[in-house]
């Protein structure tokens, strides 16, 4: 599934807010984009579905390496299209002109934002092979779930269960 305008808004969004603060709940993107907290619970489980993030169970959301180096990509080309932002007949406010902009982006091909990651994480697992070097373990030898997330002063990892 293709990543639409507001699955893009929901992922910059949490990036955001993960700059900032520790805890992301659903009610502080609620908040932040003034929609229902419904409609963030909806888009996040797609977002999950993704791999863009990991959400407990009416808890924390955490952005998963995936969904930061998709976040960076996004934002890299929004920026890109907003300095570059062709003239149009009437005049836009700043609102506008990013909600264009974030169209104009979630129309390019998803690949863009994940292929450089795909293939890393490609390139990591030959490197490493089943469980080879490489691969992190805790002191109790359980494996992360999804590699590492971000949290607001450092890296965090999340556990199988």
């Amino acid at each position: 599934m293709e990543l639409t305008p507001a699955h893009l808004r929901y992922l910059l969004a949490i990036y955001e807010v993960s700059q900032t603060h520790l805890d992301i709940s659903s009610r502080s993107i609620a908040e932040k984009l003034g929609v229902t907290k419904p409609s963030v619970v909806r888009i996040l489980n797609l977002l999950m579905e993704q791999g863009m993030i990991v959400k407990e169970y009416y808890g924390k959301i955490y952005l998963t390496d995936r969904g930061i180096w998709v976040a960076k990509r996004v934002q890299q080309e929004l920026d890109a299209i907003l300095a570059h932002f062709p003239p149009v007949s009437g005049e836009l406010t700043d609102e506008e002109q990013w909600n264009a902009a974030l169209a104009m982006t979630s129309a390019l091909p998803q690949r863009l934002f994940t292929a450089d990651y795909e293939r890393m994480v490609e390139e990591e697992e030959k490197s490493r092979g089943e469980d080879g070097p490489g691969t992190f373990r805790d002191h109790d030898g359980v494996e992360p779930l999804c590699g590492i997330v971000y949290a607001t002063g450092g890296f965090g990892i999340v556990y199988r269960m």
